[in-house]
Protein backbone atom coordinates (compact mmCIF):
# COMPACT_ATOMS: atom_id res chain seq x y z
CA UNK A 1 0.00 0.00 0.00
CA UNK A 2 1.36 3.30 -0.99
CA UNK A 3 1.18 6.17 1.40
CA UNK A 4 0.30 9.40 -0.20
CA UNK A 5 2.73 12.11 0.73
CA UNK A 6 1.03 15.16 2.04
CA UNK A 7 2.61 18.48 1.40
CA UNK A 8 3.12 20.38 4.64
CA UNK A 9 4.23 24.00 4.83
CA UNK A 10 5.45 26.38 2.17
CA UNK A 11 8.24 26.14 -0.32
CA UNK A 12 11.33 28.28 -0.01
CA UNK A 13 10.26 30.29 -3.05
CA UNK A 14 6.88 31.10 -1.52
CA UNK A 15 8.51 32.22 1.72
CA UNK A 16 10.98 34.44 -0.15
CA UNK A 17 8.16 36.09 -2.11
CA UNK A 18 6.30 36.86 1.12
CA UNK A 19 9.44 38.26 2.78
CA UNK A 20 10.18 40.45 -0.24
CA UNK A 21 6.60 41.79 -0.28
CA UNK A 22 6.77 42.60 3.45
CA UNK A 23 10.13 44.33 2.97
CA UNK A 24 8.74 46.48 0.14
CA UNK A 25 5.72 47.47 2.23
CA UNK A 26 7.97 48.35 5.18
CA UNK A 27 10.21 50.52 2.99
CA UNK A 28 7.15 52.36 1.66
CA UNK A 29 5.54 52.81 5.09
CA UNK A 30 8.61 53.92 7.06
CA UNK A 31 8.80 57.52 5.74
CA UNK A 32 5.11 58.03 6.52
CA UNK A 33 5.63 56.69 10.03
CA UNK A 34 8.60 58.98 10.64
CA UNK A 35 6.62 61.98 9.37
CA UNK A 36 3.69 61.14 11.65
CA UNK A 37 5.98 60.78 14.67
CA UNK A 38 7.60 64.14 13.89
CA UNK A 39 4.18 65.82 13.69
CA UNK A 40 3.34 64.42 17.12
CA UNK A 41 6.59 65.79 18.57
CA UNK A 42 5.96 69.23 17.08
CA UNK A 43 2.41 69.00 18.45
CA UNK A 44 3.91 68.62 21.93
CA UNK A 45 5.90 71.83 21.48
CA UNK A 46 2.92 73.73 20.06
CA UNK A 47 0.62 72.63 22.85
CA UNK A 48 3.08 73.46 25.62
CA UNK A 49 3.98 76.85 24.09
CA UNK A 50 0.29 77.76 23.99
CA UNK A 51 0.00 76.62 27.62
CA UNK A 52 2.92 78.87 28.57
CA UNK A 53 1.36 81.76 26.63
CA UNK A 54 -1.91 81.33 28.53
CA UNK A 55 -0.01 81.20 31.83
CA UNK A 56 1.89 84.38 30.90
CA UNK A 57 -1.36 86.20 30.07
CA UNK A 58 -2.84 85.23 33.43
CA UNK A 59 0.38 86.21 35.20
CA UNK A 60 0.28 89.59 33.41
CA UNK A 61 -3.31 90.22 34.54
CA UNK A 62 -2.32 89.56 38.14
CA UNK A 63 1.10 91.30 38.21
CA UNK A 64 1.05 93.81 35.33
CA UNK A 65 4.23 92.26 33.92
CA UNK A 66 5.41 89.00 32.37
CA UNK A 67 7.75 86.58 34.10
CA UNK A 68 10.99 84.96 32.98
CA UNK A 69 10.51 81.80 35.01
CA UNK A 70 8.10 79.01 34.15
CA UNK A 71 7.75 78.09 37.82
CA UNK A 72 6.10 81.47 38.50
CA UNK A 73 3.26 80.61 36.16
CA UNK A 74 0.17 78.90 37.50
CA UNK A 75 0.54 75.99 35.06
CA UNK A 76 2.08 72.55 35.06
CA UNK A 77 5.72 73.11 34.17
CA UNK A 78 6.32 71.35 30.83
CA UNK A 79 9.92 70.65 31.88
CA UNK A 80 8.59 68.39 34.64
CA UNK A 81 7.09 65.99 32.08
CA UNK A 82 9.20 62.85 31.92
CA UNK A 83 8.53 61.82 28.31
CA UNK A 84 9.10 65.07 26.46
CA UNK A 85 11.09 65.94 23.36
CA UNK A 86 11.76 69.62 24.08
CA UNK A 87 13.20 71.83 26.80
CA UNK A 88 11.07 74.90 27.56
CA UNK A 89 12.14 78.32 28.79
CA UNK A 90 10.67 81.81 29.01
CA UNK A 91 12.07 85.33 28.93
CA UNK A 92 10.39 88.70 29.26
CA UNK A 93 11.04 92.25 28.12
CA UNK A 94 11.18 94.36 31.24
CA UNK A 95 9.60 97.67 30.30
CA UNK A 96 5.87 97.97 30.91
CA UNK A 97 5.10 99.96 27.73
CA UNK A 98 6.20 97.25 25.32
CA UNK A 99 5.91 94.41 27.80
CA UNK A 100 6.30 91.14 25.96
CA UNK A 101 7.59 87.66 26.57
CA UNK A 102 9.14 84.92 24.51
CA UNK A 103 8.71 81.26 25.29
CA UNK A 104 10.97 78.74 23.60
CA UNK A 105 10.76 75.03 22.93
CA UNK A 106 14.24 73.71 22.17
CA UNK A 107 14.75 70.21 20.87
CA UNK A 108 17.65 68.68 22.73
CA UNK A 109 20.15 66.28 21.30
CA UNK A 110 18.87 63.56 23.61
CA UNK A 111 15.18 64.38 23.85
CA UNK A 112 14.06 65.32 27.33
CA UNK A 113 17.61 65.64 28.54
CA UNK A 114 18.05 69.03 26.90
CA UNK A 115 19.46 71.31 29.56
CA UNK A 116 19.39 74.80 28.05
CA UNK A 117 19.18 76.88 24.91
CA UNK A 118 22.82 76.16 24.12
CA UNK A 119 21.66 73.20 22.07
CA UNK A 120 21.80 73.99 18.36
CA UNK A 121 18.70 72.01 17.44
CA UNK A 122 15.20 72.85 16.29
CA UNK A 123 13.69 75.84 18.09
CA UNK A 124 10.07 76.96 18.33
CA UNK A 125 9.10 80.33 19.84
CA UNK A 126 5.87 82.07 20.78
CA UNK A 127 5.21 85.62 21.97
CA UNK A 128 2.12 87.28 23.39
CA UNK A 129 0.66 87.75 19.89
CA UNK A 130 0.38 83.96 19.62
CA UNK A 131 2.21 83.11 16.38
CA UNK A 132 4.50 80.11 16.72
CA UNK A 133 7.70 80.34 14.69
CA UNK A 134 9.94 77.34 14.09
CA UNK A 135 13.63 77.70 13.24
CA UNK A 136 15.41 74.57 12.20
CA UNK A 137 19.02 73.48 12.03
CA UNK A 138 18.79 73.31 8.24
CA UNK A 139 18.09 77.07 8.15
CA UNK A 140 14.39 76.91 7.27
CA UNK A 141 11.75 78.92 9.13
CA UNK A 142 8.15 77.85 9.60
CA UNK A 143 5.30 80.00 10.91
CA UNK A 144 2.06 78.64 12.30
CA UNK A 145 -0.98 80.77 13.07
Amino acid sequence: MKHLMRKHGFTLTELLVVVIIIAILAVLALPMLVKTLEKAKVGEATSNLNLIRTGQKIYFLENNTFTSTLTSLNIENPNDQTDRYFYYEASSAGDTITDNFTAKAIRGSTGAKAASSTYDKDLYTIQKQGAIVGRFTDGTVQKEP
